[in-house]
């Protein structure tokens, strides 16, 4: 009976064991920090944040228009995520791998991994590589299919809308309306692109979704919509007056749902609970009462028996914390605009926040545009990074 009850020990503490050993979510970083932060982490945190970070020093890069730096991390963040999440055989063997992994190398959500294309297109842009920025927005549609070894209908419609204006932009007609064919069953209140329109305006509203924790242990998380968000509308202001920006994306919804539908939580990479082990382990442990009964020559079976049922029951329960690491530079909500400026630089531009209709305390922000060749791309989030200061 002694032995037994080691056995019983070690069976309960072993996977509490393997849980504490797991490691935690990288310390948080103010929402409008510079990448400096994540570039000191490379090294130290590795390959299994090393995409995370890469995300992070990215997004903040671009918006802190450090252009070569969020090219580099995010080029480099993309090809890992390549490796596992493209269209072909050996990705679907490397994807298989990854799903089954207890502890993984971090490669995104579906909504992230559509992200870092789509900040990595909006680099194209700007550069007025527009064939490319359209093949990266194609790529984050794809990315928004592939979800938990399934695929699923695309709608993320931000990354239909900028494929037609980097259609639109070099000229391409038909593959432009093609686009905006599929945009319009997406947003069918989108008023288009005008014939002439050569100017982007493209502005971030409020905070990342997150990732929750939830149920027995951690064992699986929820998305929950970022806190205190303090805008969710904005309007450009140019010398002729306001124009309400169309709101295109929900990045939250991007995040919780799945094809368009919605749903509740994401357990072991599944996007749904599983039921059957929980039943099994139930079974074995009441069946291990039932031999426990029996004595005399029986009694070594019984301690078997009961053993058996505990291991089986523990390890039923004994699932790894949810991977609660998040992209946390992302916004809540994204705005577009499209103008025409007769292929000359835009006149002065800022943005109002608004939340629901009334505009938000504080003065207007400043728009920075960069035009290329006769186009210009125009940025701006609620929560801007400030600039580096000057070696």
């Amino acid at each position: 009976m002694r032995r037994l009850a080691c056995l019983i020990a070690a069976a309960v503490l072993a996977p509490a064991a393997a849980r504490a050993a797991a490691p935690p979510p990288p310390a948080p970083v103010p929402y409008d920090a510079g990448p400096e932060a994540f570039e000191q982490r490379l090294p130290v945190e590795g390959e299994r944040n090393r995409v995370l970070n890469e995300m992070e020093i990215g997004a903040r890069a671009l918006w802190r228009s450090d252009y070569p730096k969020a090219k580099v991390a995010l080029d480099d963040a993309l090809a890992r995520i390549g490796s596992v999440f493209a269209d072909d055989p050996n990705a679907a063997k490397a994807r298989k791998l990854w799903y089954d992994e207890g502890s993984k190398d971090f490669k995104g959500e579906p909504y992230e991994r559509a992200m870092a294309f789509l900040y990595r297109g909006l680099l194209y842009l700007h550069d007025g590589d527009y064939e490319n920025a359209r093949a990266a927005f194609r790529q984050g549609q794809m990315q928004d299919a592939f979800a938990e070894e399934q695929q699923y209908r695309t709608d993320f419609a931000l990354l239909v809308f900028l494929e037609a204006w980097a259609s639109h932009l070099n000229h391409d007609e038909d593959l432009r309306d093609q686009a905006l064919a599929i945009l319009a069953k997406l947003r069918p209140d989108f008023p288009g692109i005008a014939p002439k329109d050569d100017t982007l305006v493209l502005v971030e509203t409020g905070f990342a979704p997150r990732k929750l924790g939830d149920g027995a242990d951690h064992a699986y998380f929820v998305y929950r919509r970022g806190k205190n968000i303090a805008e969710n509308q904005a309007e450009v202001v140019r010398p002729s007056g306001a124009q309400r920006a169309y709101p295109m994306e929900d990045i939250f919804f991007q995040a919780s749902t799945r094809g368009g539908r919605q749903i509740d939580r994401i357990l072991q990479g599944k996007a749904q609970m599983k039921q059957n082990t929980g039943q099994v382990g139930s079974f074995i442990a009441d069946g291990s009462v039932v031999v426990s009964n029996f004595t005399g020559a029986n009694d070594a079976v019984a301690i078997a028996g009961g053993v058996a049922g505990v291991l089986l029951l523990v390890s039923s329960s004994a699932k790894p914390q949810a991977d609660t690491r998040t992209w946390s530079s992302l916004p809540d909500t994204v705005h577009v605009l499209t103008l025409a400026t007769g292929g000359k630089p835009p006149p002065q531009m800022s943005v109002r926040f608004l939340k629901d209709g009334v505009p938000v305390a504080g003065e207007d922000q400043p728009i920075q545009c960069d035009t290329q060749g006769r186009s210009s791309l125009c940025l701006v989030r609620a929560h801007q990074p400030p600039k580096a200061s000057p070696p």
